[in-house]
C-alpha cells in the first residue's frame, strides 16, 4: 500500500474493493440471507456487510465470499461501528 492511500478522504484499496459487482453478488446475498434487517437490533436501513473473519483455516476468502456467506453477517452502520470498536460482539 502506497502511504498516499493513509491520507484522510483517500479511500483505502478495500474501500476501493467494495465498489464492484461481484461484492455487490454477495452482498445481496447476505441481506437476503438476513431478511434485510441488522442481525443484532433489527433496524432495516442503512445495511452494511461485516466479514465476521477474514480468514478460514489460515486462508484469506478476500474474493471468494461467496463460498464463505457463514463468515459475512448484515449490520446497521450504527451497530457496525459499534461492532469495530469493541462494543458489542458477534
Amino acid at each position: 500500500m502506497s502511504r498516499l492511500q493513509h491520507k484522510r478522504g483517500r479511500k483505502s484499496n478495500y474501500a476501493r474493493s467494495l465498489n464492484n459487482p461481484y461484492w455487490e453478488k454477495v452482498a445481496r446475498n447476505v441481506r437476503l440471507r438476513d431478511g434485510h434487517k441488522c442481525r443484532i437490533c433489527g433496524a432495516r436501513y442503512p445495511l452494511e456487510v461485516h466479514h465476521k473473519r477474514y480468514k478460514v483455516n489460515g486462508v484469506s476468502i478476500v474474493g471468494k465470499e461467496l463460498e464463505y456467506l457463514d463468515c459475512l453477517v448484515t449490520l446497521c452502520a450504527s451497530c457496525h461501528e459499534k461492532v469495530h470498536k469493541g462494543i458489542i460482539r458477534i
